[in-house]
This record gives structure tokens, C-alpha cells and sequence, in this order.
């Protein structure tokens, strides 16, 4: 395979050439004129390849690094600013609608610890401390890590009432030792774009089991205060998105380094003080990088258990102070505005206020992804222009089959959603993988990195069928990793630290619902495939009694759009 993203991009560029007059250019570049193929094929051609995932991110790293220490520096300098009567009146109305939150019915939203950790849980992701990222290994094969032993003697005390939990975490103790005082996070790095990395501080593992309990009660708090569901939000701030694209009523604010903004300074001068304290309690007060500390002036970030809810609360209080100021209703249910973390969505009317106080609190909007004119609006992952889908694709890699058969899908997908063919960036693609072409069809109902996705219109004699007349064919399927139980023993996957053998700490796995046929499933950065093979009564699109949201519409136009990508191959694989 080894396709690279240049020839990739040039590929492209010959299938946009008719609608890219502009050139590859951020979206504020183009021009408010512009007709939606125009836009969509600008928005393709400068994203296709922008977030392509090389080997060498030394540079997108240094760049991640210099952006967050910027963003320290900034939130150690961030002081009450001295204002007008104007802001003096919007910073008042945030203050009234943040001590109303944190006070349910006159009452802090909890007063001990005991709560913070009955809504606990364990976070995916890794912690410092830890031999993996599972349940297990983090609580019962690795010393527990925590920046204060004050967390640790809470901890204890509130799992002594469970006497199976305490033996588990006495026997890690007494085979590892700990508990390990941590002097804080750890920052690591993640692909984002080509320029610049995401930057992550990776937390001690018992401070992140605090920050998530608090995190949790925090979003319990949205519910019923505000109607935010953190599972559910993405799709409301997507549908005001739409109604802002179709008509202009909404606007969409996204910031810059939002995680890495929340000021010390900010949150002491607002935040009741009870609450302030326990964020400090919980949250690390440095962070190393290359061997050396840095001190936080921001209250959390990237990676921190509590900073997602916590984000989503600020800038839900500072919209609502925003909308009470201009006299519009915020009561319970309404739909006229939108937050979830730092995608905004606010009553165009309410935009240039709603901006002014997110830069009195420390924070910036992000100017490139921030729309309050124009037909196309954006939100939690769903592009909108005059109302017609305008999402771009973004193609990370094709260094496996998997990559190749997702790419192709995504563009085909992005083809039917456009009516613009995409024929040479599809080619391109499947070049790579010519020789095993024919043996990749799937149905339509298939996931897009099972196989290539086509109408039975594309099918020949490979695709047979069975004794019930189902059609078979072979799709991909990821291979998932598991730690495997054995007699008095782990069987860890290649490539992962071994963990201890702990009987007591496995029967808390099978009980928090992480152990199940005498295995632990475990994350894994490199997924692996096997193909399978698989049957179905019907190739192409089925409506079902449940209904689809793609619909026979749309898959006339996703049926037209593989054929016309796929033509030239099929003819040449043939």
C-alpha cells in the first residue's frame, strides 16, 4: 500500500479542479458567494489530507507544547478586568447563574467526599502509575498513585466497607507496594493535524477516579438544571447548527486551547469557594514534560477527569447570563441554544456579547471555526451549508487494508451526500489494494472499515449464495485484545506490561462488569483484523419496521455515487 497523502491530494485536486477556484483554503478564505459545490470541494480539498497521521510529529509536538505553555502563561496573568458598566453587568449575571448551579434549592450540590466517590468509575485512558488501562490493572495490578496521601486515607476509609475491595488492594500493596505520591500529570501527545498535536496530561490513577465521581456529579447537575444530556447533546448542538446554516437565527463559537484557559484566577474569583477547594484538593498542581515540572495556572486540562463537565458548565452559565441580559426566556427545555464543552451555539442577536464576556473570563474564540455570518454554521462534528451536509472527509492514513476500505467508503459516502464524483481519489486509493478488490464487496449495511461498501448492481458471479438463498461474502472484523485468566496466572497480550495475579482484585473485575469469560478486554492503539465470513437475505437497502435514517432517498444517491467512483475500477479489476 504506502499511498501517500501528496498523491493522494493531487488526486484529489483533478476530481475538485471544475469547483476549486480558490484554491485549498480554510473555509474563511472563501468567499461569501460561493455556491455549495464550490464550498464543499474547497472544504474537501484543504482538510482531505490536514490531519494525515506521519510518523515523525516532532514538530506538531514542539508546536503543542509551545501553544499550552502560551495558555499557562496567560492563565497565570488572567486578573478580574476592570469594566464598564456593561461588563460589570454580564460578569454579575455569570456569577448569579454559577451559584445557582453549584446550590440546588440554597444547598451545596455535595458536601463529602463519600458522594464524589459513589458516583466514581475508571477512565479508559492510561494514568501515571499504571501497568494498562483496565479496571484491574489499574486499582489491583499497579500502585495507586495520587498527588496527596490525604486522597489516599479518604479512599481507604470509604472502601474498608467493602472488605473484598480492601483485601484486592491490599495484596496489590503487599506484592508492589505503594501508595506512590506523584508530583503531578504527564504530558503525552496525540495526532491531531499536520501542524500541531493534541496535547494530553495524563493523570495519577486515584486522582482521575475523584475527578471522575465529581465529574459525574457535575453532569448529573446539567441534567437537571440546564437539560444536558452529555450523551445526547451532540445531536441538539448538531439540528441548531442546521436551523443556524438554513436561516442565520443561531451562530456557532468555537475556542481556542479551551481546556488549557480555565484560569486559577478565573475560578477562585468565581467559583463558590467550597468548590474552588475541592477542585484544588483533586486536580494536579504540575505537570512533567521532558524531564522537567511545570507548574499549572489552569485549573485542569486535557485529560483531567472533571474538565469536560466543568467546561460544559461555565459556558452553558455564561450563555444563559448572555440571554437574561438581552431579556430572552432560558427556562428548562428550551432549544435556543446549545453548549457541550466548548461548541457553542447562541442566538445570533446574543453573539458579540456572548463573545465579549468569553474574553473577559480568559478565553478565546477560535476565528476559524467560529461562524456568526454566512450559510454554513458547525457543530460537534456536523458541517451545515444553507442547510445541505458539508462535512469534509479526513483520510489519516492508508497503511492497511482497513484504512484503504474506509477511505474509499468515507469518499464514496461524501460523493452521495454532494453529487460531486470523486472517481480519480477513489482510484488513487484502490490502486493500493487492486489484487484483493474483488474479495472486499460487503452490503450496504456493513461498517465502513468491514469492506468496500457497493450496490449488488457493482456484484458479480464472486458473490455466491448459500443453501437459504442468503448471499455470503467475507467482511473484516476487528480482533479485539484480552487479558486471559489462567490457573493462578495472567496471560497478557504481546506488547503489554505483565500484571500481577490478584483473586481478590479479579472478582471486583467481574463485579464492576469488566471480566467476562475469564477475560479483561483491553484498549489497544493498533487494531487487528480477521475476515469473516458473513450471510445476508438482502444486498441493498431494506426498510425495516424501525425505519432508517438513511432512507430509500438516500440510498439512490449513495447507490449512484459507488457506481460512478467505482465504474472506471470495476472495469479495469474485471
Amino acid at each position: 500500500m504506502g499511498i501517500s497523502p501528496d498523491a493522494l491530494f493531487q488526486a484529489i485536486s483533478i476530481d475538485l479542479k471544475e469547483h476549486t477556484p480558490f484554491g485549498p483554503v480554510g473555509l474563511g478564505a472563501v468567499p461569501p458567494d460561493a455556491s455549495y459545490k464550490q464550498f464543499v470541494s474547497t472544504a474537501l480539498l484543504y482538510n482531505v489530507t490536514r490531519k494525515w497521521a506521519y510518523k515523525n510529529t516532532e514538530s506538531a509536538d514542539a508546536n503543542a507544547l509551545e501553544k499550552f505553555l502560551a495558555s499557562n502563561k496567560t492563565c497565570e496573568n488572567w486578573h478580574i478586568p476592570e469594566t464598564n458598566e456593561l461588563d460589570h453587568i454580564l460578569l454579575g449575571e455569570f456569577q448569579r447563574e454559577i451559584d445557582q448551579f453549584f446550590h440546588p434549592g440554597g444547598r451545596m450540590l455535595f458536601d463529602s467526599y463519600e458522594q464524589v466517590l459513589d458516583a466514581s468509575r475508571v477512565g479508559p485512558g492510561s494514568a501515571v502509575g499504571s501497568r494498562g488501562t483496565s479496571f484491574y490493572a489499574k486499582f489491583f495490578a499497579s500502585p495507586l498513585a495520587m498527588t496527596s496521601y490525604g486522597l489516599y486515607s479518604v479512599y481507604r476509609s470509604y472502601i474498608s466497607r467493602f472488605p473484598r475491595a480492601l483485601e484486592a488492594i491490599q495484596t496489590c500493596q503487599e506484592q508492589l507496594g505503594g501508595p506512590i505520591i506523584a508530583s503531578g500529570s504527564r504530558i503525552s501527545f496525540a495526532p491531531k493535524t499536520q501542524d500541531v498535536s493534541r496535547l494530553i496530561c495524563v493523570e495519577p490513577s486515584l486522582n482521575m477516579y475523584f475527578q471522575l465521581g465529581l465529574g459525574a456529579l457535575m453532569e448529573g447537575r446539567l441534567r437537571s438544571r440546564f437539560s444536558i444530556d452529555l450523551k445526547t447533546q451532540p445531536i441538539i448542538n448538531q439540528r441548531l447548527a442546521y436551523a443556524g446554516s438554513k436561516t442565520g437565527r443561531f451562530s456557532t463559537i468555537d475556542l481556542s486551547s479551551a481546556s488549557d484557559s480555565i484560569s486559577l484566577n478565573m475560578c477562585k474569583a468565581y467559583l463558590p469557594e467550597w468548590l474552588y477547594q475541592t477542585l484544588m484538593e483533586l486536580r494536579s498542581h504540575s505537570t512533567e514534560v521532558r524531564g522537567s515540572s511545570v507548574k499549572l495556572h489552569m485549573m485542569s486540562t486535557m485529560g483531567n477527569g472533571f474538565t469536560f463537565p466543568l467546561q460544559t458548565i461555565l459556558f452553558s452559565c455564561l450563555i444563559r447570563a448572555v440571554y437574561k441580559f438581552v431579556g430572552i426566556r432560558t427556562g428548562k427545555g428550551r432549544r435556543d441554544w446549545g453548549c457541550f464543552g466548548d461548541d457553542l451555539i447562541v442566538r445570533s442577536e446574543c453573539f458579540d456579547l456572548t463573545i465579549r464576556l468569553l474574553k473577559l473570563l480568559g478565553f478565546s474564540p477560535n476565528s476559524e471555526k467560529t461562524f456568526n455570518k454566512g450559510p454554513f454554521r458547525e457543530s460537534c462534528g456536523a458541517d451545515w451549508f444553507y442547510g445541505q451536509p458539508a462535512r469534509p472527509v479526513f483520510v489519516k492514513k492508508l497503511d492497511s487494508l482497513q484504512d484503504c476500505v474506509v477511505a474509499i467508503n468515507l469518499l464514496n459516502e461524501w460523493t452521495s451526500r454532494t453529487g460531486i464524483p470523486l472517481i480519480e481519489g477513489v482510484r488513487c486509493i484502490a490502486n493500493g489494494i487492486r489484487k484483493e478488490i474483488k474479495h472486499l464487496f460487503v452490503p450496504y449495511v456493513e461498517n465502513n472499515d468491514a469492506g468496500i461498501r457497493v450496490p449488488s448492481l457493482l456484484l458479480d458471479g464472486s458473490i455466491k449464495r448459500d443453501r437459504n438463498g442468503s448471499l455470503v461474502y467475507k467482511a473484516f472484523r476487528p480482533i479485539p485484545k484480552k487479558i486471559r485468566v489462567g490457573d493462578g496466572a495472567l496471560i497478557v497480550p504481546r506488547g503489554l506490561k505483565s500484571l500481577i495475579f490478584n483473586p481478590a482484585g479479579l472478582e471486583m473485575s467481574f463485579l464492576y462488569g469488566e471480566l467476562n469469560e475469564y477475560a479483561i478486554m483491553v484498549r489497544h492503539d493498533h487494531v487487528k483484523y480477521s475476515s469473516k465470513a458473513r450471510s445476508t437475505p438482502w444486498w441493498d437497502y431494506y426498510a425495516s419496521s424501525e425505519g432508517s435514517y438513511r432512507g430509500p432517498f438516500g440510498w439512490q444517491r449513495w447507490e449512484t455515487a459507488v457506481a460512478i467512483n467505482l465504474a472506471i475500477l470495476r472495469r479495469k479489476a474485471d
